[in-house]
């Protein structure tokens, strides 16, 4: 009998023995008109067969007539010392028991929807326990909501900015096993965000690196004048109280009262949810705090209490697709793997005890397997999801969760702009 599961959030295990990639600051250059090897994914069927992948140093190119070639110089800071935290070893513990456990004697077949990071990771971690995953991607290009694509002038259009904190302990330790922590630009330590009564002006709190946490989180608090007073600090502090002494518990019993209506059971004044949680709960789930589950925000918070490094930033050092997804599809098919891209599922085939017998293609194929793994968005599985399955209790849970459309826009600037910050900078439109 086959095993059906769906995986709605990534679950990144791994291990690895890092050294400090950075003994200083250092400084990098990245010419823009320069060339790189570059990856497509048009009218491929399957991922068997070796594709070319950019160098470690190429970023982007630009090539239009009528623009003269950039020069963008960023600062790189050092890789935060994370590997000791309680977080990253338990997550490294985990991850090993997956590469350390005994090999099956009938490895599973095991078929994934969805080749976002889910479930990349998915098939990962399966093939590092000795099993045979077939990932199912319906579009030609790897990385679910971290997909790009590549547009005639040369540049890359990303599906939204991606940024890796220090408390994703399951994602550092994916880098760290993949051996490219080097791809990952770590900035400073700071949350910068924007001033709508001022345009152009920011307002910073800058977590010193002398103080642990959550100190450096305080303090961080307490030194911004811009966009909180000394009575709204006070209030935000002792409002905070409760998920600080409950800990896990309280923070798990927060999911049915909304961002916007704990503030004010809190007593904390709106404005503190005006000036800081529109651009947070923007940030996490792209809805407004009147609307995301206050769980969420004091999940997030509770690791950047918790670690020295949990709220500092890095980017990828170029798209997703080719700097973070074919390195996991590289190891992925060196272990007996499959990839396979334009692989879209049409309907999801049972058998007579209701248990899946196979996913049906669109191209009118079928695939079978032991197991059976959804690692797609909600929505997608609700379409799928067969008529006899819908009177199902445990099934019928997805119809309280509804997808949150998103439109990314990229905006390309002939010259520097000036008073900015090469990091992250939040913004706190409502709407």
């Amino acid at each position: 009998m086959s095993q059906f599961g769906h995986v709605s959030a990534v679950n990144l295990r791994g291990q690895s023995n890092l050294n400090n990639l950075w003994s200083s600051q250092s400084w990098r250059c990245y010419c823009l008109d320069g060339k790189m090897n570059t990856l497509s994914f048009a009218s491929s069927d399957a991922m068997g067969r070796k594709l070319k992948s950019p160098s470690a140093n190429a970023f982007m190119t630009r090539s239009r007539k009528d623009v003269p070639p950039l020069k963008v110089v960023c600062i790189d800071y050092p890789r935060p010392e994370i590997e000791s935290t309680v977080n990253y070893l338990e997550a490294s513990y985990l991850s090993s028991t997956f590469r350390n456990s005994p090999r099956p004697n009938k490895p599973l077949k095991i078929v994934i929807a969805g080749a976002g990071l889910a479930g990349l990771s998915t098939a990962k971690y399966l093939v590092d326990a000795g099993h045979k995953p077939i990932l199912l991607e319906g579009r030609d290009v790897l990385g679910g909501k971290v997909a790009a694509w590549k547009d005639d002038d040369g540049d890359w259009y990303e599906t939204g900015l991606h940024i890796f904190f220090g408390a994703y302990p399951n994602v550092q330790n994916l880098f760290g096993e993949l051996g490219i922590n080097d791809r990952l630009q770590w900035k400073e330590h700071s949350m910068i965000f924007a001033m709508p009564s001022k345009p152009g002006e920011f307002s910073r709190f800058d977590f010193p690196g002398v103080l642990p946490a959550p100190l450096n989180g305080i303090w961080a608090i307490l030194m911004n004048s811009e966009m909180l007073t000394w009575p709204e600090k006070v209030k935000f502090a002792v409002g905070l109280l409760p998920a600080i002494i409950g800990g896990q518990s309280y923070v798990e019993a927060q999911d049915g009262i909304t961002v916007k209506d704990w503030m004010r059971k809190q007593g904390i004044p709106d404005r503190v949810t005006d000036e800081v949680f529109i651009a947070m709960s923007k940030a996490l789930n792209f809805i407004n705090p009147d609307e995301l589950s206050m769980q969420c925000i004091l999940i997030a918070l509770n690791r950047f209490l918790q670690e020295k490094h949990g709220s500092k930033m890095a980017f990828l050092d170029g798209n997703p697709p080719e700097r973070l997804c074919m390195p996991i599809v590289d190891h992925v098919t060196s272990q007996g793997g499959e990839v396979r891209l334009n692989s879209r599922i049409q309907k999801i085939e049972l058998n007579k005890d209701g248990s899946v017998k196979n996913f049906v293609l669109n191209n009118g194929s079928t695939v079978e397997g032991d197991v059976y793994v959804f690692a797609t968005p909600v929505d997608i599985l609700k379409l799928l999801l067969p008529e006899d399955w819908k009177e199902i209790q445990y099934f019928q849970k997805l119809d309280k969760l509804v997808g949150v459309p998103v439109i990314n826009i990229h905006i390309w600037f002939d010259r520097k702009l000036k008073n900015t910050y090469d990091h992250l900078l939040f913004s706190r439109l409502y709407s």
